[in-house]
């Protein structure tokens, strides 16, 4: 399902436009996107965003064997709340 099928959903139930449920839609993503930047975002229900910090560490490069520094990164992971899980199973 992508974000336009969310929309189109949104529109259908609500009775609104295609367009308005679309900026709701990317309305609800940006604030969910903003505030993962922040740190965590938990959403009652459905899960919880959370970001970790991975530092700098070596590695290898396969082709040569070379080593090599493989630069810090920022991941965002998702975990389920229960609610989510049992409706999913």
């Amino acid at each position: 399902m992508t974000s336009k099928d969310i929309a189109e959903a949104l529109a259908a139930r609500n009775g609104t436009s295609k367009a308005e449920a679309r900026a709701q839609v990317t309305a609800v993503l940006e604030a969910i996107a903003t505030g993962i930047a922040k740190g965590d975002v938990a959403l009652a229900g459905f899960g919880k965003f959370s970001v970790s910090r991975r530092a700098a560490r070596p590695g290898r490069n396969p082709r040569s064997g070379e080593t090599i520094v493989i630069g810090p990164s920022t991941r965002v992971s998702f975990r389920a709340a229960k609610t989510l899980k049992d409706r999913v199973s």
